[in-house]
């Protein structure tokens, strides 16, 4: 049970699919772009798409500004909405910007800690979030997917894959509740202690995703998927945007708490 909602959200007059609405939602509205990435809005259904670009994405401390800028735009976008998190291109995000982080040791810590705080923000963000899936999701690339309420992934091409066994490099507890709080025991050391790529197929086989196409069909059934979430269309009589924020702190209590209060460098020993 829940308390009455103080901000009834409207409804969405349209159903998914309906050839008006396919029409409607090509007439993006732009509410962010920063270097490369770019938010949007559909107007005639609230759907927001978050584009981090046409490269390998690799997540630096730019990429993280440009990515806290289209969070900040996506927390303020009115209800009724839903958020999309996709790119273009032969990669969703190719990871950490390895090169970078051994270029500016100093900086490091501060920068893997605010893209922590972008996935906190992403996981429990007031409305349903899906994670289209273009291409390869490595490293960060699989943890915004996983930060994302729903996963659609292409077929065809492209791996979600944890690498730090490959590169050396530890997990991180931020990191590692995110994992255990999205998918099994056994995805979970099959994915980080065998360093197991992941095609759509067996992303689907193992709960990694939930939901496979072809790279044509991705934006639309990405779209429909978001669509279908929104309020009306889930026949929600009395939805709440702030008890649906806490009701995703309250399903990932240890994965949010790490990746807003976690601290680099922590021992796995160590409680935040």
């Amino acid at each position: 049970s829940s308390a009455p909602c103080a901000r009834p959200v409207p409804a969405c007059p349209l159903r998914p699919g309906s050839p008006l609405l396919v029409r409607l939602s090509m007439a993006a509205e732009m509410l962010v772009s920063v270097d490369g990435v770019a938010l949007t809005r559909a107007p005639a259904t609230g759907v927001l798409t978050l584009d981090m670009g046409g490269g390998p994405n690799l997540i630096n401390p730019t990429m993280v500004s440009a990515l806290m800028a289209a969070m900040d735009a996506a927390e303020k976008a009115e209800h009724p909405k839903a958020l999309i998190v996709s790119a273009s291109g032969k990669w969703l995000c190719n990871g950490l910007d390895i090169a970078w982080m051994a270029t500016n040791p100093k900086e490091t810590p501060a920068f893997l800690e605010s893209f922590w705080r972008f996935l906190a923000r992403l996981l429990v963000l007031d409305c349903h979030t899906v994670a289209a899936i273009n291409g390869h999701a490595f490293g960060a690339g699989l943890f915004i997917s996983l930060a994302c309420d729903w996963r659609i992934m292409r077929t065809g091409h492209g791996f979600a894959n944890f690498p730090e066994l490959n590169i050396g490099l530890r997990l991180s507890n931020p990191f590692a509740e995110l994992i255990k709080a999205k998918l099994s025991p056994s995805t979970f050391r099959a994915g980080v202690l065998m360093c197991q790529k992941f095609n759509s197929a067996e992303a689907l086989a193992a709960g990694v995703i939930d939901q496979e196409c072809s790279i044509e069909a991705l934006p639309t059934l990405a779209e429909r998927m978001a669509i279908e979430r929104l309020p009306a269309n889930l026949k929600l009589r009395n939805f709440n945007p702030e008890a649906f924020i806490t009701m995703k702190k309250e399903l990932y209590p240890e994965a949010y708490r790490a990746l807003n209060l976690g601290v680099y460098g922590a021992t796995p020993e160590s409680r935040l």
